[in-house]
């Protein structure tokens, strides 16, 4: 069949738009299915990562509509940021018109490829009618006092000209442009997120994010219950405030630790002899992440700061030191170093000789003395105590008494921690949500008036790379406004929003995203977000920014009455990255652009190598996704992308796989094309192909119900093509059969390759699209398991001769006329189907095995014995929950034999087929000791495995 790929994906994309194929509404009859993308950064046409994200979605949304259920689908662009504003900078013109520019590029794309969207919900956060609504939502926040504003310390970036979040920070530098961030004091606006820090926390174990989702949320959260405790600086009226969870330990403090950025290191030592060397490991520091610092440090460094520290309850002095391990951020910045039950605080001890000092020990009885060559970091009674009544003490007990002895002189109290920081919400940027508030002399910070939203960014200013800070300081209408609650002279803030706040509540928008009065329905949202998005797929980048900032937003609108659901994502699925050879040098451990491919390093000069590197501008590693469309079409790009890996793996680019992809489509084309020509022709294979059928639909339901989809698509594209061919091979000719096949296939093939299946389905008869087919629910057959068993066996009878034709045919002078195959004595299979009933059973063959066999029939004949327990150990070899269980064999031959049909039978009843399978004029065919033992030598190591000889 001729099959001109961009003529017909684009008739049947038009066909489904017109249809409204794909458009969905709050229907109680059927059970919803919310699949969401998270939507993209508008920069221009759709790069690769784009096509494999949006590849996973479509056929998840696809899949999930033939299931029956009714599919939300909808597309949006995270359209505000830096990189429009510095485009608009260059080009001398606008935000907006970049914006609007790019997105019409990439929407393209998009349906070039025939992803399944909703587009009547399509949002833009750009555009006013979405951040008229996040205005609102932040009065909201302010009324429910979950907005703050603050002078504080800041990341600011240079080059991008804003303050950036925690979050945003990589390595010390900018995440957006690669600089190296600064510390600035500023009033900036916060969302009070640590409000929700115990429910955000706890929550986690209840929701289905990957587990190391989960463990960086957890980590990045990190709530610590322990204990304040001040210790006073010797000679001075300082006191360091140290946070500890371990205060049963603090007889065992030989030293204390401030962060280098803490403000008592400069206090301390100020013009002595170690300032300079604290200075050093500050500015050292402050290059370095929290990540870096706490999960990634190679060496723990520290300096004495000239004082020394008193521990409140033995009154003993002790040095105190900058550590590089303590974060400034983490507590209160301040380490009670105990290194006999600390790690960290044991190494650091032992690079300075410090003292190491036992205060717990395992058991109760163990000697309280004994020498440390670690740290014991466990639990156990305490020892050493510089105070009497603590000694004997352990766990939960001794926490406590130490807490209470420390609030009894008031020098410390109980208390909880977290690393999690409120949300530092405000940019000093153009392209960004305004932020409702006025500043007026007479009354403070007053809120714009819900009723006066939207505040609209103005679009009469015009963008230029001279141009420094932000342009809505300078625009005068936009700033100067009457005061909402005096009418005086006041001025608009001028800070944007950061862009993380649009993504933060995006998706319950889409639920009701042309509502013009309200965020959304409460109705709507309820419908299609409860239990959350059911599948939200993304990169694990977004892990502890986005996902973190969504679980809260949630359940803050949740708290506001306006939804009921508090988590937002269901199952959450982080797509892998794709890659693609880039040139590599080893000895540097460093990759280049491609256009160094066959030359030598630029940094150290040896030759360069190449290795498989994530796609990107920087490296000239991309591949064109609208270049391979006009090439191959969309369906061939969409079945190579998701047959490559399954979506949590990364995966290689190949042009050679994507060829074979290729053909594969038209090998599909070619076998529905080949069914035309069929008579009325029934045949003993019309069973077998539509068993395999209904075997194939339950496997195919299951993985891509799981999100498998590579194994989804290999059913559905290359098992269900295989299963083909062998019906025909076999003389399968049914015209009927081939219908029934081809109509439970086809829409298998639409997930993946949705054109397709569309334009066979057409061409089989069908009368409505197959995007709005249901498939109907598999009907079982018992009499499918012997009908399968059957072609299984010979399938693999035939694999296994094959294999030893090629080497029969490398030692035999002569040609190869016949084949003699010998089964198993009738023995062996029943001693077989015994196992495999005792085994369905729960049998416990390692404690009972040898007595079974030992009682059967069989075992009177003493000849047999020892090969009867041979076989019966070949059988049950391996291991489940502490028992034999029976062996793994050859799902053929074990189904075989549990639907009770004898080798030999099906051997001998299609031994014509087998001689032509195998290329050779006879076969012959008996169980072991019914004829010549010619093929004896040749049996397999396996008991049951025929022999197999050629002559």
């Amino acid at each position: 069949m001729a099959y001109d790929a961009q003529e017909v994906e684009t008739r049947w994309q038009k066909a489904w738009a017109d249809a409204g194929a794909f458009e969905a509404d709050p229907d109680s009859s059927k059970p919803k299915f919310y699949c969401l993308e998270m939507f993209p950064y508008p920069s221009g046409n759709m790069h690769m990562g784009h096509v494999r994200n949006y590849s996973i979605g479509d056929a998840m949304a696809r899949f999930h509509r033939l299931m029956g259920r009714n599919v939300l689908y909808p597309m949006g662009y995270d359209s505000f940021g830096m990189p429009a504003e510095n485009a608009a900078k260059k080009e001398g013109g606008h935000p907006h018109t970049v914006t609007h520019r790019n997105i019409s590029s990439i929407r393209a794309d998009q349906e070039r490829m025939g992803y399944s969207y909703d587009w009547r919900r399509l949002l833009v956060t750009s555009d006013v009618d979405y951040y008229h609504w996040n205005q609102q939502m932040f009065l909201m926040l302010n009324e429910r006092g979950l907005v703050e504003r603050k002078m504080a310390p800041v990341n600011w970036c240079v080059d991008c000209d804003t303050v950036l979040a925690n979050e945003q920070v990589k390595n010390n530098r900018c995440w957006r442009c690669g600089l190296e961030v600064v510390q600035r004091d500023m009033m900036q606006w916060f969302l009070r997120m640590t409000e929700y820090s115990d429910e955000l926390l706890d929550e986690i174990d209840n929701i289905a994010f990957p587990e190391n989702v989960k463990a960086m949320q957890r980590n990045w959260i990190g709530r610590s219950h322990g204990a304040h405790i001040d210790f006073s600086v010797a000679g001075s009226e300082a006191v360091i405030d140290a946070f500890t969870t371990r205060p049963d330990t603090i007889f065992g403090v030989t030293f204390v630790t401030l962060s280098p950025e803490h403000p008592l290191c400069e206090v301390l030592c100020l013009g002595t002899e170690w300032e300079t060397d604290w200075r050093e490991l500050r500015d050292e520091c402050v290059r370095m992440s929290e990540f870096e610092r706490i999960n990634m440090l190679k060496e723990k460094k520290g300096v004495f700061l000239g004082c020394h520290a008193i521990n409140p309850l033995s009154g003993e002095e002790v040095p105190i030191y900058a550590g590089n391990f303590v974060v400034a951020s983490y507590g209160t910045g301040a380490v009670m170093a105990v290194p006999g039950h600390d790690q960290r605080d044991y190494d650091f001890a032992e690079r300075y000789g410090i003292d190491i000092r036992r205060v717990l020990v395992e058991r109760a009885g163990d000697d309280p003395n004994a020498p440390l060559s670690e740290a014991f970091e466990g639990y156990g009674p305490m020892v050493n105590s510089a105070k009497g009544g603590f000694d004997g003490l352990s766990g939960d007990e001794a926490k406590d008494s130490v807490i209470a002895a420390l609030e009894s002189v008031g020098a410390g109290q109980g208390t909880t921690e977290y690393r999690l920081k409120d949300w530092l919400l405000s940019r000093q940027r153009f392209w960004g949500t305004p932020i409702p508030m006025v500043h007026c002399v007479s009354c403070g910070t007053v809120p714009v008036p819900a009723v006066d939203l939207p505040v609209e960014l103005p679009l009469d200013v015009t963008f230029s790379e001279e141009q420094s800070g932000n342009p809505l300081a300078a625009h005068d209408s936009f700033v100067n406004v009457p005061c909402p609650s005096c009418g005086g002279a006041a001025k608009r803030e001028t800070d944007t929003m950061d862009t993380f706040y649009d993504s933060s509540w995006y998706f319950m928008r889409f639920c009701d995203a042309n509502n013009d009065s309200a965020p959304f329905d409460r109705e709507a949202v309820d419908y299609w977000m409860d239990g959350g998005v059911d599948l939200y797929i993304g990169g694990i980048e977004h892990a502890v920014m986005h996902l973190l900032y969504a679980r809260f937003f949630t359940k803050a609108t949740r708290d506001a009455g306006m939804n009921e659901v508090g988590e937002p994502f269901g199952t959450l699925v982080c797509q892998g990255m794709l890659n693609a050879p880039a040139p590599f040098c080893a000895d540097c451990n460093a990759e280049y652009h491609v256009d160094n491919f066959g030359d030598d390093c630029p940094t150290c000069g040896k030759p360069l190598g190449t290795r498989s590197a994530k796609m990107g501008k920087s490296l000239g590693n991309t591949v064109s996704p609208e270049a391979m469309v006009d090439r191959y079409g969309a369906d061939t790009v969409r079945l190579f992308i998701l047959f490559g890996a399954n979506p949590e793996a990364g995966m290689d680019w190949s042009d050679s796989a994507l060829e074979a992809n290729h053909r594969q489509v038209y090998a599909i084309i070619d076998a529905v094309d080949s069914a035309r020509d069929m008579d009325e022709s029934p045949n003993p294979m019309d069973d077998w192909l539509i068993a395999r059928l209904r075997a194939n639909q339950s496997t195919w339901r299951e993985v891509m119900g799981n999100v498998s989809l590579r194994e989804g698509v290999m059913v559905s594209h290359f098992e269900m093509l295989s299963d083909w061919n062998w019906y025909c091979r076999r003389g399968g000719c049914d015209r009927t059969t081939a219908r029934a096949f081809f109509e439970g296939w086809i829409p298998m093939l639409a997930p993946a390759t949705p054109h397709i299946a569309e334009e066979l389905w057409h061409q089989m008869g069908g009368q409505r699209l197959l995007a709005e087919h249901v498939l109907p629910d598999i009907t079982d057959s018992q009499a499918d398991a012997p009908v399968l068993a059957r072609e299984t066996y010979l399938r693999n009878v035939i694999a296994s001769a094959r294999n030893l034709r090629g080497l029969a045919e490398r030692y035999t002078e002569g040609r190869i006329s016949r084949a003699v195959i010998q089964t198993a004595p009738t023995w062996k299979s029943e001693l077989a189907r015994d196992a495999i009933l005792l085994d369905s059973e729960g049998f416990d063959f390692m404690a009972r095995g040898q007595a079974h066999v030992q009682s059967l029939t069989i075992f009177e004949n003493e000849a047999l014995r020892g090969e009867i327990f041979q076989t019966w150990m070949a059988l049950t070899t391996g291991t489940k929950k502490k028992r034999g269980r029976v062996h793994s064999w050859s799902d053929g031959e074990k189904a075989l034999i549990s639907c009770g049909l004898d080798e030999t039978e099906v051997l001998m009843a299609n031994a014509e087929f087998l001689a032509t399978a195998l290329g050779v004029e006879s076969i012959e065919v008996y169980a072991v000791g019914d004829g010549e033992d010619v093929a004896e030598k040749a049996r397999h190591s396996f008991p049951l495995d025929p022999g197999i000889a050629f002559l």
